[in-house]
């Protein structure tokens, strides 16, 4: 078994299932940066601190694990319904139907995000190693394409994506989903992501372990389930990752730390 820090990987696993925002990429340089490409247009204006607490709250409010309609269209009325709560929040009621397209196209675009830079060399360092890499991920219709055009899709045999499943992590279906696809059982998989609740939680519901990233170094409150982060293998980047699963960090992994 591998090791990082005290917390041992009691896995061997043939696959690893990874989450995309905050584990691979990151909205660039915030999301609030990406919505505010179209605030001009539509005459917002708003703070880094206020839209924060309004999308935390309406995010409290609107998010659910599903079932949910899985259509493109059903994805996009979603995501409005999200952004409109948001907006509402932020003193924004009566924004206009094209506000919500903009948005969506804004999130489309390549410059919208940043790969961390140790995201590619670790996944040609994973998949060298034999191992099967599938993401699972809450996002919309069009993280495949997304993926595509930042270079990530050739890496994953499989994609399994919320608003594709009807289900949101932390559901045990979008999981079960992966795990279908690959045709493997949980004790074959971890998964990596960054959210204690949807991929912690998520994952442990299925039976895979998990492998929280804290990029920040800010994760260190319990649990949903009554246990304590220190009790997950925790790693910082994907350095450390390959670490944990006994892999060599390449000369290129090194290179793009500097």
């Amino acid at each position: 078994m591998s090791r990082l820090g005290r917390v041992e990987l009691r896995t061997e696993p043939s696959v690893v299932l990874i989450d995309v925002g905050d584990t691979m990429a990151r909205a660039n340089p915030s999301w609030l940066d990406v919505y505010s490409t179209v605030f001009e247009k539509y005459d917002i204006e708003t703070s880094q601190p206020a839209f924060e607490q309004a999308f935390r709250a309406a995010w409290a409010e609107w998010a659910h694990e599903g079932p949910f309609e899985a259509t493109e269209e059903a994805s996009f009325q979603r995501l409005t319904e999200l952004d409109q709560l948001v907006f509402d929040r932020l003193g924004y009621p009566d924004l206009p139907a094209a506000f919500f397209h903009d948005i969506d196209l804004a999130f489309r675009k390549r410059s919208a995000f940043f790969v961390f830079p140790d995201v590619i060399p670790a996944l040609d360092s994973m998949q060298d190693a034999g191992l099967r890499l599938a993401v699972v991920s809450n996002w919309g219709w069009h993280a495949p394409e997304l993926l595509q055009t930042l270079e990530l899709a050739r890496h994953f045999e499989v994609m399994s994506i919320s608003a594709r499943v009807g289900y949101q992590k932390p559901h045990a279906a979008i999981f079960e989903h992966a795990l279908e696809l690959l045709d493997v059982q949980p004790d074959q998989a971890i998964h990596v992501g960054d959210d204690p609740e949807a991929d912690v939680i998520g994952a442990r519901r299925v039976g895979i372990e998990p492998v929280l990233i804290d990029r920040k170094g800010r994760i260190d409150t319990p649990l949903g389930d009554g246990t304590e982060t220190g009790t997950v293998p925790t790693i910082h980047d994907f350095g450390d990752l390959l670490d944990l699963l006994g892999i060599e960090r390449p000369p290129a992994l090194a290179e793009a730390a500097t």
